[in-house]
């Protein structure tokens, strides 16, 4: 026969499960507030860093804003004024001194303006590759030929240290490309009578690095990823003694990127600076017993 429980000790067990309840629901609950406060700490840290990048790319902007119209003014005001010499029929002008001028101007707005187009290229995924095996020997005496006349006027040396000679499937353009603004960035921010060392050297792991290794002033640690990101430059366009947009490493390190490598920067602040471009092994053919 079940026996009835007396309403007094009824009423003090239906108590008892209330207050655990709701103990329980209060628990739950601030556990639930634990949480949603985490999440909305999370959330802000996120959006404080969205923010700062934002800031970061707005700066950006603006400085590559400024870098190009001055880059653009020089050789415009340039072409301008020489063409009006020469259109006024100045007696006793140097017509051929002021074509030379004016063809040095617009090659160097050219470029400018190839570079912008090139790496806009490069970030819509919209660069195609034309490779073939190629003597990465040569492509890196052309590249060393074309930096000459700049060196020279600088006492700069540019050496290129023997090694083997390797084939490599490659675009050479492209990379010729890359390497002139790697060496075009180490005679530029080298001091008169420096040296640049362009060494080749097979890993263990078969992959090649090229090394281009300057003894001119290096770049701030703090400064290192900064200089690798498109219109990065250390010093802004009020400061900087040196021409430029801040588009030669990313496009060098872009070009490098599309053929599977790695551009990686190295440098000491008053000693030099060292830039080692990694292609992967299977981008080798052959080794060539020259050189």
């Amino acid at each position: 026969m079940t026996r009835l429980m007396p309403r007094g000790e009824y009423s003090l067990l239906d108590d008892y499960c209330m207050q655990l309840g709701s103990l329980l629901d209060r628990r739950h609950t601030e556990r639930a507030l634990h949480g949603a406060r985490q999440n909305a700490e999370r959330a802000a840290r996120l959006a404080e860093d969205a923010l700062a990048q934002a800031r970061a790319a707005d700066r950006a902007k603006t400085n590559f804003l400024a870098n190009v119209t001055h880059e653009l003014r020089t050789p415009l005001n340039a072409i301008i004024g020489f063409s009006e010499i020469i259109g006024a029929g100045v007696i006793g002008g140097d017509h051929a001194a002021y074509g030379k001028y004016i063809h040095e101007a617009g090659t160097r707005l050219l470029g400018i303006v190839n570079d912008v187009l090139t790496l806009a290229r490069v970030e819509a995924g919209k660069l195609e590759l034309d490779e073939q095996v190629t003597s990465l020997d040569e492509v890196l005496s052309l590249s060393i030929r074309t930096l000459a006349v700049e060196a020279e006027s600088k006492a700069i040396a540019i050496r290129h240290e023997p090694s083997r000679d390797h084939l490599v499937f490659f675009d050479p353009s492209k990379m010729k490309q890359a390497f002139v603004h790697l060496l075009s960035n180490a005679v530029k921010f080298n001091a008169e009578d420096g040296v640049v060392r362009v060494s080749t050297k097979r890993q263990a792991s078969g992959d090649l690095v090229v090394s281009i290794r300057d003894t001119g002033c290096g770049i701030p640690a703090d400064y290192l990823d900064r200089v690798l990101e498109p219109f990065g430059q250390v010093e802004d366009h009020l400061t900087r003694q040196n021409e430029g947009v801040g588009l030669g490493l990313p496009l060098a390190r872009a070009m490098v990127s599309l053929h599977g490598g790695e551009l990686t920067l190295t440098s000491q602040v008053g000693v030099g600076t060292v830039v080692d471009i990694t292609l992967p092994a299977e981008r080798l053919r052959l080794t060539s017993s020259a050189g």
